[in-house]
């Protein structure tokens, strides 16, 4: 079972309780992103990749997007096409996001692409800028830290606290990112802004707003 397939099968059988993480602060960090991503936008249609359970999909779609939401698990997607049956959810892989036959004003690829190895990552960017129409935004974020592994219980500080820690255990691999090698990641975007979050557990995350060049 490769990196991506473990992942999945975790985020599976946890999708029932991962509504855990969303927090008021955490919510409200993601709203006021989301409120800032959508009116940069040269348009109104956005691809919400590794939408989960679909909240950030709902948002959106409920500032005036028009929303296509990817996801490789079935149980994240469950839940998000019973909570908006009206919605559109596919199943996805990040790997293979170049299979998607539309174009998008903004991506928005949040608490995601980290459980790509760092090449896949490379990979997956490149095809997001080949998605985007002239002008379009890329928001990503990325944890802090050295290195790339499983880990099999959320680390202290993660959103939900102590419930969403013994409920949302499970092995998941992720990579994590100095700021200094990722401007290469980038060259097909201008890194029009970039922040700290330090909700995130470990060492927090770093967020990007990428405009396509």
């Amino acid at each position: 079972m490769d990196h991506v397939a473990q992942t999945i099968g975790t985020y599976d059988q946890i999708a029932p309780a991962y509504h855990l993480t969303a927090t008021p602060e955490m919510r409200g960090w993601l709203e006021n992103a989301m409120r800032e991503f959508f009116p940069r936008l040269p348009g109104r249609s956005v691809l919400v990749a590794g939408c989960g359970d679909g909240r950030d999909s709902r948002f959106l779609r409920d500032r005036g997007a028009r929303v296509v939401s990817i996801d490789l698990s079935e149980g994240m997607l469950a839940v998000a096409r019973a909570a908006d049956p009206e919605g559109s959810y596919l199943q996805c892989d990040f790997r293979e996001v170049s299979s998607i036959n539309q174009n998008f004003d903004g991506i928005w690829a949040c608490a995601c692409l980290y459980h790509l190895t760092k090449p896949e990552f490379r990979s997956c960017v490149a095809d997001f800028a080949r998605l985007l129409n002239p002008g379009g935004l890329l928001f990503v974020n990325l944890k802090l830290g050295a290195g790339a592994g499983f880990i099999e219980v959320p680390r202290e500080g993660y959103p939900g606290g102590i419930a969403a820690r013994e409920k949302l255990a499970g092995s998941r691999y992720y990579a994590f990112y100095s700021r200094t090698e990722l401007d290469d990641y980038f060259s097909d975007f201008v890194i029009e802004q970039e922040g700290r979050n330090n909700l995130q557990e470990g060492e927090g995350a770093m967020e990007f707003w990428l405009r396509k060049r």
